[in-house]
This record gives structure tokens, sequence and C-alpha cells, in this order.
């Protein structure tokens, strides 16, 4: 009888704060945040939307439990909002009351967070160097951001067809392999492997991660030598369109995780690896990104295909779009923040650009590809 009240008594109370929710009220000071409505263009017999975090019952993605969770967990029950996988918080199948009630105890500290991993399995492949790349589906986004700099306006839509990307970035145990199966001239075309910062290093005739370097993420390499190993193994490097889509989702968020910075997620000026610069690749994975994709912020800057132009989201197509012509300009495109970058390089909208040609103690690169990559191996 007590289990019974008990149930009542979280269910009177998710009553009352959907009803405050339905009627566009705040409520009382209690709570943190009111969640956004779906549009009313939403096609409400639509299937499972897209996950909105990694954590089950965490469906505004920010990695805690919130009462604005529960309510929205309420919403998808009630039929105005659609279906999300990560909403079936004690796993039973369907989405129920019971899953925001689990929430709720999260949140006055009844029950231990968090509840489990969603969002997930993503679809995944691996590709012809045994690195791992996940399905980003195609669909449209808001490209760009108010919250930056001029070149990351305007804002606008982008429709990109589905693609593949590397779920991490390429490491130097697997840039030294490239090396050795190619055995380049002069590898410095390619690579700064002299030096500290370089992974890398030349023994008794074999490239070979340095001690300890071998599932950090490799950089000195330049964009040549990104485009070579992607030209090598059937890759290409992804465009700055399809980088921002597979960072930020086609909720458009600041950040892989969500709307909120927190130095804690990612490898960044605040939170260095070991070695005082980056982690091994993938470890942050309770931070992944809507498409399974890892360190899509910090950790290390990644070279897009594109040329750098800073107007070119004034002229840029919605689908699918380019870049800007090869040779018109100088720079390449690099994305995503660094091991010494704070939170506002971070950014999924955040753009870079350096010559191609030089190598950089920050930058290195991850690998994609269009197409049924399945069928092509």
């Amino acid at each position: 009888m007590h289990s019974l009240r008990g149930y009542r008594g979280w269910t009177l109370l998710l009553g009352i704060l959907l009803a405050g929710n339905l009627l566009g009220c705040s409520g009382s000071s209690g709570s943190k945040a009111t969640p956004q409505a779906v549009s009313s263009s939403a096609n409400p017999a639509q299937a499972v939307s897209p996950s909105q975090g990694l954590l089950l019952g965490d469906l505004d993605g920010d990695g805690e439990p919130t009462v604005g969770d529960a309510i929205r967990i309420l919403r998808i029950v009630v039929g105005l909002d659609a279906d999300d996988e990560c909403a079936d918080a004690n796993q039973n199948g369907s989405t129920d009351v019971g899953d925001a009630i689990m929430v709720l105890r999260c949140v006055v500290g009844l029950d231990e967070w968090p509840l489990g991993e969603c969002g997930g399995p993503f679809e995944e492949i691996i590709g012809p160097d045994g690195q791992t790349l996940v399905l980003v589906p195609g669909g449209s986004f808001m490209m760009g951001s108010e919250d930056g700099g001029d070149d990351e306006l305007p804002v606008h839509q982008v429709t990109l067809d589905g693609f593949w990307i590397g779920k991490c970035e390429v490491t130097n145990e697997q840039y030294a392999e490239f090396l050795n199966e190619v055995q380049p001239t002069n590898v410095n075309d390619w690579l700064g492997i002299e030096g500290d910062s370089c992974g890398i290093e030349y023994v008794a005739g074999s490239y070979q991660a340095k001690s300890q370097l071998g599932p950090h993420p490799v950089v000195m390499v330049n964009w040549y030598g990104a485009a070579a190993y992607c030209e090598y193994y059937g890759y290409l490097l992804p465009t700055e369109a399809q980088w921002e889509y597979a960072a930020a989702g086609p909720d458009a968020r600041t950040y892989p995780w969500g709307a909120d910075w927190d130095p804690q997620k990612c490898c960044n000026a605040d939170n260095r690896g070991p070695f005082g610069n980056t982690f091994p690749v993938g470890s942050f994975p309770s931070w992944v990104s809507w498409c399974g994709a890892l360190d899509m912020a910090g950790n290390i800057f990644e070279w897009c295909a594109d040329w750098y132009d800073a107007d070119y989201y004034q002229v840029s197509p919605e689908l699918n779009p380019p870049g800007p012509a090869d040779g018109l300009h100088k720079n390449k495109v690099l994305r995503g923040g660094a091991w010494n970058y704070s939170s506002y390089a971070c950014r999924a909208a955040y753009r870079r650009n350096y010559s191609p040609a030089y190598t950089y103690y920050f930058a290195g690169f991850r690998v994609s590809r269009t197409g049924r990559l399945d069928a092509a191996l």
C-alpha cells in the first residue's frame, strides 16, 4: 500500500508539472528551465526522433537529470512529441509514466544517476585501415552561429546526403602504419616528424608511434598529408558542412553534448591529457555526438576538405555545399577546437583556417566517406 501511495504521489506531481508546461507557465521557481516546445509543423505520426542525449532519461542532452527531462517524457506519453529512444528510462520497451518517475527520483537523489546509456548502437563499419566509421544519416540543419565570428554568418539551412565519418581522429599508430606502407620519398612533405611535438618517429627503417602515444591523435600532419592518407585508403576529408553536421546534429547543438559548456566533457585548455596536451582518442565516450562520433569538441583541430572563405556562407548552396572553388583561397578549414583552446573554439560552428602546407602541434584529422562504404569494401 505504501508503494502504491508513493507511485500515485509521483504521478500527481508529474501531472501538475505537465499541466504547467502545456499551459505555457513556468510554475514555481523550483524548475531550472522550461523545455522548448515542438514546432507546430511537426508530424505527430513521425517515427522515433533523433535522440537528444546519450543517457537514458536525458532528453535535453545536458548529462544531468532534470524536471525538464521528465516533462519531455510525459509529452511523449500523451502524444505531443515524437518518441525518443532515450525516453525509455526503465528499458521496458515503451515510453510511459514510469520513465518520468525514474528521472524525477534521480533529480531528488532517491536513485543514482545515470540510469544507463542510449542513442545506440550506432551504425558502424570498419574501414580498410582498421578504424571505425559511423553513419551520419542524411538530413538538414542550420549551419553557423549567431554567437560566433562574422565568418559564422549568416546562419543558413544546409541539407546533406548521408555519409560516413571516422568515429575518432586518426591516431599516431594508424598514421605510422600508413607511412610504412607508402614509404614517402620525403615524409616532411606531409608530417613534421622532427621535434618533440610529433608523436611519430623513424627508428631502424620503420615509422612508429612514440612510447605511450600510439592511441593519441596524430598532429604535425599538414593538409596534404591528411589528404594523402585518405586517398590511399579510399576516404575523403569531410567537407566543412559534413563536419559541422556530424558534430552538431539536426538540432544544431552548440557542443556535441548540448548547449552548455563543461570542460570535463572534452580535452581543452582546462582539461588537458596525461602529457599536458591530447588525450587518447575516444577518451570521452559519454559525450559522443548525436551520430556516434567522438572527440568532435577539443583534443585537436581537424582538417576539412574545403578552402576557407570568410564570406562563403553568403553564397553557399543549400544542398551538399562543397566549399569555395579550388585555387581561389590560400588556406584550408579546420574544425573542432584543441587541447590548448577553451570553450569558444570548441563550439561545433567555430571556423579556423591555416595554410595547408604547414604543420601544427594542435592539428590533425579524421576521415569520411560518401556512398555505401560497406558495399565498397
